[in-house]
């Protein structure tokens, strides 16, 4: 009798008389898709966490750059400058063990950090907005920029580990997917919304704008309760050098620093080379904003099921083929001394559909590659090489570009993809198996 009790309030159970019947209650069970309207309030506390951390990148990463470099004579060679904060982040493994370790338990472990460094980033960006941008100010708008980072990365360390932590491992892949859609729609808010506002309001409007967002799209994650702390955690403490100490961990970083690169080089330089053809900042936050984010959107509800359903090594082979077809566009663009805003939405669209997909395929994979001991540790050294691969792409395209073209450019880029692409699904199995006997006790 209390082995049938147990059956009956078993996940698998629930599943089963949750889902509908026939071929989608199977389709359902064998791609992993959560049921319930719990696991669904878990992933809706993620989305929105997700969509709070990319909003403000249309102004810190784009129409910041933007303005310096098309409205103010900033020289194109210069825009590593506005880079230098995700140096920070790419540092931000150093302190993430005080994050994993030091916590209240009563209030939460992730939650301790992410309710105080919430107001710190949003009052950041009020200092920021209060700045009017000039070439003469370029010094003290990086600073704080810089000090806003230092808030940031460190939020994120708690946001990172809080998703891992709050996806059961046969929701990961799924959970991927719900990361990046969480992503991409805060980069529709940001892209149409805060470079809408930017353009019409002006520079102090849109830095008050996502204060007054990024602190409501932190709450579900600060109002849900917490999983507990594992057994692992609580026996052992968090230290920055341990993750480097593993070859496969080294292996993992040398990925996801390629990964970024690569992928992150036309995101680097988008806003500069729009601008370049004639858009003004408000449409390039209309093409960016509804193009790329909606082009996402279509692109990753697709691949959502499908990552669900064959794992991310599976669908980085698909890239392989489907990648290469956003590069037609780009050149087309690259090689016009003028282009239409419809003939940029088309292309953006296009290009992010066949891409977009990339980027999820490696965070499934990443989550997999974390301990349950220092699970912020982990992840935020993966992100932190994710960065650095950020502020690389963005230091050196502009640099690039200036040398040998636009078309030269994107030419590069789609050798670099395919490159980081083939390192990842080679490597993939091995570093799974590893990772796994690895992580069997703490380190």
């Amino acid at each position: 009798m209390l082995s049938g009790l147990a059956r009956l309030g078993s996940a698998d159970h629930l599943a089963r008389v949750s889902a509908p019947p026939g071929p989608i209650r199977r389709f359902i069970a064998a791609s992993h898709i959560p049921v319930g309207k719990e696991r669904w309030k878990a992933l809706g506390a993620i989305f929105a966490l997700q969509m709070a951390h990319d909003l403000p990148n249309a102004l810190t990463a784009t129409m910041v750059p933007t303005l310096f470099v098309k409205k103010l004579g900033l020289p194109i060679e210069y825009i590593g400058l506005f880079f230098l904060p995700f140096l920070i982040t790419a540092l931000k493994w150093l302190w993430a063990p005080i994050v994993d370790n030091h916590y209240s338990a009563a209030f939460g472990r992730r939650r301790s950090w992410l309710a105080p460094l919430t107001v710190c980033v949003a009052l950041t960006y009020i200092a920021i907005g209060t700045v009017e941008p000039s070439l003469e100010m370029l010094g003290i708008i990086v600073a704080l920029l810089m000090l806003k980072q230092v808030f940031y990365a460190t939020q994120e360390v708690a946001a990172d580990a809080y998703v891992v932590e709050n996806l059961q491992p046969r929701e990961r892949n799924f959970g991927s997917a719900v990361v990046w859609l969480g992503k991409e729609a805060g980069q529709i808010v940001g892209f149409a919304g805060l470079l809408f506002v930017a353009d019409r309001y002006g520079w102090q409007a849109a830095f008050f704008t996502a204060a007054a967002l990024f602190i409501p799209l932190n709450l579900p994650a600060l109002l849900r309760r917490e999983p507990p702390v594992s057994s692992a955690a609580l026996k052992s403490r968090a230290r920055p050098f341990s993750y480097l100490k593993s070859s496969v961990n080294r292996k993992v970083l040398a990925i996801v620093f390629a990964m970024s690169f690569s992928v992150q080089m036309p995101a680097a330089i988008i806003g500069p080379f729009l601008g370049s053809k004639g858009l003004t900042l408000s449409e390039i936050g209309i093409v960016l904003g509804i193009a790329a984010s909606l082009g996402a959107i279509l692109s990753l509800g697709v691949a959502s099921v499908m990552i669900a359903r064959f794992g991310p090594k599976k669908m980085a082979i698909a890239m392989l083929f489907i990648a290469p077809l956003a590069a037609p566009g780009f050149f087309y663009i690259a090689l016009s001394d003028t282009v239409s805003v419809p003939e940029v939405v088309l292309i953006i669209l296009i290009g992010t559909i066949c891409t977009a997909p990339i980027r999820m395929a490696l965070y499934a994979a990443r989550i997999g590659w974390t301990s349950t001991h220092q699970t912020g540790t982990d992840i935020t050294t993966q992100q932190s090489v994710w960065f650095l691969g950020f502020a690389a792409a963005g230091a050196t395209s502009g640099l690039l570009a200036g040398t040998i073209g636009w078309a030269g450019f994107f030419s590069v880029n789609v050798v670099l993809t395919t490159a980081a692409l083939l390192f990842f699904i080679t490597s993939h199995d091995d570093i799974c198996a590893r990772v796994k006997v690895l992580n069997v006790l703490p380190a």
